[in-house]
């Protein structure tokens, strides 16, 4: 820290003069904010001679600002009677399949025409973009916002042979490759200094290109093909450039977006600059951006990452609220001359939002060493000189790190301090510089690094505190961003009372976690102890009282401490005991809506609508009487009867006909009134009959959408018993018992809401017309054999508790490396206890103590006491505990010039031809990533042998370097039938074409987030955990996904190849090193498979 330290040992940073002592604070007038959220995306932003600025993004959406701070459209949506639909020509449609528009760019060229560059990629004839077909032309206008007449298509990508011997593609251009050639979407033209006309352009494919234009036709001139590269390549994860020349630095800076749009998958804005419109473009480190190709471990360190998702967040004792962005990108920028003030104009999505997204405008700043740096706030007018004087500049901030990885998570905000010493506290030290020749000039140095951040000062418009505030927005030479942005001033006890009194604990909880926060404001820690672990453990952890037990009350202390000061607070918490079976309603219909057990008020008839009033009739039901809806009302059930994250609702159904969205139970929270008086909700769920996919569905909207389809439809004139669960946000959809859906993650809506609930009717469709009998709801989410054994056949005492017993399950205990959860409360609602043959290696509680490195593993027997109705019986599990000793592979090819297995008892792989199930074929052998590798030519592969993997707990590693890059190829295959498989991908579905571990039993894309290279080895290791899936790249964890299918367990053969599946093209590059483990290997075990082949 040599530079900044020496700045402070000789006092070269005390300011005693001048306006960074005392500054006139500037000031915004309140009125004139006037912010909105308007979804364009992919906005280019041009300025109109009326001074009001335009964006055109996707989709022929376009807006307005007079502002920057307030959009309309004036223009969205591909249909005709958009203006801008004249924009997509017919032969572009032609060429894709489906007409549609993307990241259109507008500007006025200096004939006084307005030139409208629209771009479009799909694969007729869907339309869909898996690969780069793409076109991308001009259309003029004599006024911005239209009507543009068409000028034509003047590049095109993704054409055959055919084609370009039929005149598509651009000259000197024989054969298209889309790992070197662009993708011709995403343009942006602008004119240089020197009144050049220039294109940039480009996505993903062989990377971002420039084109001189000319300027009477507004197309290329002639001879450049597809111009000149200037970034990307081999499909690496870039598009989106823009470029902009700033007269301040002299400078033109190449924007672009790396990773993926949507909001988990990791858009960032970077920079680079040149002297030159065309190059060549360098980051902070002088790497030239035309190196900047291959996954995302190999792009990462390329540019300036400007802007990428990030989380101001609030923690307890916080006066303001979290606000962020997820995958900021795809910008474009604006200079203005008069005011000298650079601006960020770009689409993010955000925390907790799903997919939608808006335009957001930042300024920027010119820092000392000529970078662009971004405010991290939204753009407001400010009146007066912008100066943060030395006295504003002191105290505490949200501090954020943007890093420099392609995140798909949130950076998250950590306080510090700038203290009056130049130094920086908190949960980040180091030191900083101030300047009084260039007040608002600020040098960062960060503890533990030598990297001066190189930044400015400036009051910004906080929107979440609703003021202006000092912010920092700085740049490091290895290009990383960093910013802040200051809180208002208190004292220690202040910020501790403040996070004391922001903690909130409900009275009751029945399940789950109780989310116990651990840090609060300005970094206080919070610590937690219970009165009662075994009931809520300090870190929130809820084991509810058994049936019999009562309920019980916790104590749960918190204990804050800031800057050496504690404070303490208490908190009583009721955790009720289990109700007998777990029911907690039944409606039974035998003429009545009473609620059979007592716990609730009698339910009340609809009409039409869940809350208007009707009536309703019984008739003979599935047992006894069920109540009749007739289409026209419902049932409306008391408030609350279901109170948590996991519940069950089972019921039998017979209707008399089905209309599609009628729903037959309904939930919701949060109830409004429109502006007509009607009530609505905007979070709901509705088990429907007849769902819009045609089949039974658990449906739930409408702010965040979830579909859990049962795959069928139930039947009219019939009875049939329906249930669905909800497991945390997991949930299962029953038809007479049997499990037809289960996935996702539905949000919690009634744990801290009281929800509303009814049979038959909503807040919109049609009422449900047939008959319900049986409503029971549970406060837990049952398994089918026990929807089963409650609510369709109806078991005896003792048949229920032989069934709890054979229902009980531990999962794969036959490689335990891990505690393992033993639970207290079986099915029904039963009591379980447990006993262990061997409690030093494996606790009654579940406590593992694996033996050491040389020991071998041990066997263990659990016994399960379990009681039901004062009834009880027994059942063992047979637990073996592995030792401390790295997991080995049950087989192993090496390819040292055969197809033998090296280790385990498997026999040799055997040549096929280009098909899994074909036979011929001819296999050979080259230098590899150990040894030798597998050599295979893009028709043969090989046959491995059967029952390599036999259940959902196992691990495959292998390296690969393919040297053409084919989407849906596999490099591994393992199939139980036609229809039930797992795949390795170097290039899976989708337009970023992502390596993938893909199955086809469920559908489930396990991405790697980015392709693998062409021509390099990478290492692939895929961990399978009872449908935890990990997947490791290059000796880091890329993912964690959860619910990847079970192929093998229930399979009656299980096969196995290399290269080939039962489908698509071979397989063409090299294999080596393939494992295959018979458990999920940790990170240990896949550093030591990757050191072996990366060394």
């Amino acid at each position: 820290m040599k530079s900044i330290r020496t700045a402070l040992a000789t006092g070269v940073l005390l300011i005693v003069g001048g306006c960074l002592l005392d500054a006139p604070d500037p000031t915004v007038d309140p009125n004139a904010i006037t912010h909105n959220d308007l979804p364009v995306h992919d906005p280019s932003v041009i300025r109109a001679d009326d001074g009001s600025f335009y964006v055109f993004g996707s989709h022929l959406a376009a807006a307005r600002s007079t502002d920057l701070m307030n959009w309309q459209f004036v223009a969205n949506g591909v249909d005709a009677t958009n203006p801008l639909w004249s924009t997509i020509p017919a032969d572009g449609t032609s060429w894709t399949g489906v007409p549609g528009s993307w990241a259109a760019d507008v500007i006025k060229l200096k004939n006084g025409k307005y030139h409208f560059y629209y771009s479009f990629c799909g694969i007729p004839p869907e339309g869909e973009c898996t690969g780069p077909r793409s076109y991308l032309g001009v259309a003029t206008s004599d006024r911005i916002e239209g009507p543009y007449a068409n000028q034509g298509i003047f590049l095109r990508s993704g054409m055959s042979a055919a084609e370009i011997a039929a005149g598509y593609g651009p000259e000197g251009i024989t054969s298209y490759d889309p790992t070197i050639h662009p993708n011709t979407i995403d343009p942006d033209v602008f004119y240089d200094r020197q009144g050049r006309l220039w294109m940039t352009y480009g996505s993903y494919s062989g990377g971002i290109f420039i084109l001189r234009l000319d300027e009477k036709t507004g197309k290329p001139l002639p001879g450049q093909g597809y111009g000149k590269h200037l970034a990307g390549g081999d499909h690496s994860a870039i598009e989106g450039s823009y470029i902009l020349y700033s007269p301040e630095s002299n400078y033109y800076y190449l924007f672009t977006s790396f990773g993926g749009f949507v909001s988990t998958d990791g858009y960032n804005i970077r920079i680079a600059r040149s002297r030159n419109p065309d190059g060549p473009y360098l980051d902070a480190e002088g790497r030239d951006m035309a190196g900047a190709r291959g996954n995302w471990d190999s792009i990462a360190p390329y540019g300036v990452k400007l802007m990428g998702g990030f989380n101001f967040a609030a923690t307890p004792g916080d006066r303001e609220s979290s606000r962020g962005y997820l995958s900021p990108g795809h910008n474009s920028a604006y200079y203005d001359a008069a005011t000298k003030k650079h601006f960020l104009i770009t689409h993010t999505r955000f925390p907790n939002r799903g997919e939608a997204h808006s335009i957001r405008v930042h300024e920027m700043f010119v820092n000392a060493d000529g970078w662009l740096v971004a405010s991290p706030h939204r753009y407001v007018p400010i009146k007066g000189q912008n100066i943060v004087d030395a006295n504003d500049a002191l105290g505490d901030y949200r501090f954020i790190n943007l890093g420099k990885d392609i995140n798909r998570e949130a950076k998250q905000s950590v306080y510090i301090s700038l203290n009056a010493d130049y130094t920086i506290t908190g949960e980040v030290t180091g030191q900083y510089r101030r300047y009084f020749a260039d007040p608002n000039r600020i040098s960062i140095q960060l503890d533990g690094s030598d990297d001066v951040y190189e930044g400015r000062l400036a009051w910004q418009w906080n929107e979440a505190a609703n003021k202006l505030v000092p912010v920092f927005t700085a740049l490091s030479r290895k290009g990383v961003s960093i910013w802040g942005s200051k809180l208002e001033k208190r004292t220690t006890r202040q910020a501790l009372k403040d996070v004391a009194e922001s903690l909130t604990l409900p009275d009751t909880i029945k399940a789950g976690t109780l989310d116990l926060p651990t840090r609060g404001t300005r970094g206080t820690t919070i610590a937690w102890s219970s009165s009662d672990p075994s009931v809520i453990d300090a870190d929130g952890t809820v084991t509810r009282p058994n049936v019999g037990e009562g309920d019980r009350v916790v104590t749960l202390t918190a204990s804050m401490t800031l800057n050496g000061v504690t404070t303490v607070r208490q908190f009583q918490v009721t955790v009720p005991a289990r109700l007998p079976f777990n029911r907690v309603a039944q409606f039974s219909f035998e003429n009545t809506l009473d609620e059979q057990l007592g716990r609730f008020t009698a339910a009340t008839a609809t009409g039409d609508r869940i809350w208007n009033l009707g009536s309703v009739s019984f008739a003979p039901g599935q047992q006894g009487q069920a109540v009749s809806l007739e289409g026209a009302s419902g049932v409306l059930l008391p408030d609350g009867v279901i109170d948590n994250y996991e519940y069950t609702v089972s019921f039998w159904a017979n209707p008399r006909a089905l209309s599609q969205f009628s729903t037959a139970f309904f939930g919701a929270v949060d109830e409004q009134v429109d502006a007509a008086g009607v009530p609505f909700s905007n979070r709901w769920i509705s088990l429907v009959p007849h769902a819009w996919d045609g089949n039974t569905m658990l449906w739930s909207g409408s702010e965040a959408w979830f579909d859990g389809s049962a795959g069928e439809r139930i039947s009219e004139n019939a009875w049939t018993h329906v249930a669905f669960s909800v497991n945390r946000g997991v949930v299962s959809v029953y038809l007479n018992g049997v499990r037809k859906f289960g996935a996702g993650t539905l949000a919690d809506f009634f744990s801290t809401r009281r929800g509303k609930f009814a049979l038959g009717v909503n807040y919109w469709d049609l009422p449900f017309n047939g008959l319900i009998d049986e409503l029971k709801i549970y406060e837990a989410s049952l398994s089918a054999a026990e929807i089963r054994g409650l609510d369709i056949d109806q078991l005896s005492g003792p048949q229920l508790l032989q069934s709890a017993a054979q229902i009980l399950d531990l999962g794969d205990v036959s490689a335990v490396q891990s505690d393992l959860q033993l639970p207290r409360t079986g099915p029904y609602a039963s009591v379980v206890s447990w006993e262990s043959s061997h409690p030093t290696v494996l606790s009654p509680t579940g406590r593992v103590t694996r033996p050491g490195r040389d020991s071998p593993d041990v066997n263990v027997t659990l016994t399960a006491t379990l009681t039901l109705n004062g009834m009880q019986t027994t059942r063992t599990f047979q637990v073996t505990v592995r030792s401390l000793a790295p997991s080995q592979p049950i087989a192993a090819y090496d390819f040292e010039n055969d197809l033998s297995a090296s280790r385990g008892v498997f026999g040799p792989g055997v040549v096929i031809g280009p098909r899994a199930d074909q036979p011929g074929g001819m296999v050979s052998f080259a230098p590899g990533a150990v040894g030798s590798a597998l050599a295979l030519d893009g028709a043969s592969g090989v046959r491995l042998p059967d029952e390599l993997i036999h259940d959902h707990s196992y691990s495959i590693a292998i390296w690969l370097q393919p040297s053409v890059a084919s989407q849906f190829t596999a490099a591994f295959f393992g199939w139980a039938s036609p229809t039930s498989w797992i795949s390795l991908v170097p290039r899976g579905p989708g337009a970023t074409q992502p390596t993938m571990l893909w199955s086809g039993t469920a559908w489930f894309d396990g991405s790697f987030n980015t392709p693998i290279p062409v021509g390099a080895w990478s290492h692939l290791v895929m961990s399978v955990d009872h449908g935890t899936l990990r997947l490791y790249l290059n000796g880091a964890l890329v993912n964690t996904m959860t619910g990847f299918p079970d192929v093998f367990t229930p399979a009656a053969q299980r096969q196995f190849a290399i290269g080939v599946n039962l489908w698509d093209a071979p397989y063409t590059g090299l294999v080596d090193q393939l494992r295959i483990y018979d458990e999920p290997v940790n990170a240990e075990v896949v550093s030591q498979l990757y050191a072996e082949g990366a060394g």
